[in-house]
């Protein structure tokens, strides 16, 4: 294991110290950080990140850009990625979590932070440690509920994974008034669940083709073109349509005669 301070060091360093997002030396050592995103190797964004390290243990990114690196055992990975949720909490404080309770995202004070929680989760995701990756989009969420990172798509479909429709519905009604395709085809989805056909179809008219028409004809291909993600996509675009079966194609499968149903719509006036 490396030689840099584990999360109880980290904590006792927190200790000894008055902290804060403004302090000085955290500021430098988040300017390298920036630096090292810019960087075109592995090696000079690993120097950066270790260098930001050496100015503040507390800078969460450069933890995170350790966990990076390629070579890394699970149990690596998941060491750096801990401690740096661990140094973003400790930046913060308890008076920052209590500030920004609720608006989480929207000061650039907690983005290392929910940035390092995020890749925490879906290490523990790949893990096998699925309740504990949902949990930890779930809190993300209590923190800052506006979602700015998008966390209730592969929340969405992490509870489809798990087989937990009753959370599963309670999270699209929270969401009720967001008609994005990703939430409106899974509604689609659910109301297929549950029997209710009418209702699916209807929704099929009224939000799921006008949020993106081309995701039940990629549901229905007999080998559905998925492609690897670039982290973006076009609204209403193919590339949406691909990535929404990555996400939840899996679901539609599970779902006895859904992609049937899907075959079927053209017929259905």
């Amino acid at each position: 294991m490396d030689k840099l301070p584990d999360v109880a060091a980290l904590e006792q360093l927190a200790l000894k110290k008055s902290l804060s997002p403004e302090d000085p030396a955290l500021r430098r050592a988040q300017l390298l950080v920036y630096d090292a995103w810019e960087a075109r190797d592995a090696r000079s964004r690993k120097a950066l990140a270790l260098r930001a390290l050496k100015l503040s243990p507390f800078c969460a990114d450069a933890w995170t850009i350790l966990a990076d690196a390629s070579g890394l055992t699970p149990d690596e990975t998941g060491g750096y990625l801990t401690r740096a949720v661990a140094a973003g909490a400790l930046s913060l404080g308890p008076k920052g979590f209590e500030e920004f309770a609720g608006h989480f995202w929207g000061f650039h004070e907690t983005r290392p932070y929910m940035r390092a929680r995020e890749r925490l989760s879906h290490h523990l995701w790949r893990c096998g440690l699925r309740e504990d990756a949902i949990a930890e989009l779930e809190e993300m969420l209590l923190l800052n509920p506006g979602d700015n990172q998008g966390l209730r798509y592969p929340l969405l479909s992490w509870l489809l994974h798990q087989g937990d429709d009753t959370r599963v519905d309670a999270l699209l009604a929270k969401h009720e008034d967001e008609q994005s395709a990703f939430l409106s085809w899974t509604r689609v989805l659910m109301a297929l669940r549950a029997g209710e056909k009418s209702k699916a179809l209807s929704l099929v008219k009224s939000e799921a083709m006008l949020a993106n028409s081309h995701i039940g004809t990629e549901l229905t291909r007999p080998a559905p073109s998925i492609k690897p993600s670039r982290g973006f996509y076009t609204l209403g675009g193919k590339d949406e349509a691909e990535a929404y079966v990555d996400l939840y194609g899996f679901a539609w499968a599970q779902t006895d005669g859904s992609l049937e149903w899907l075959k079927e719509l053209p017929k259905k006036k």
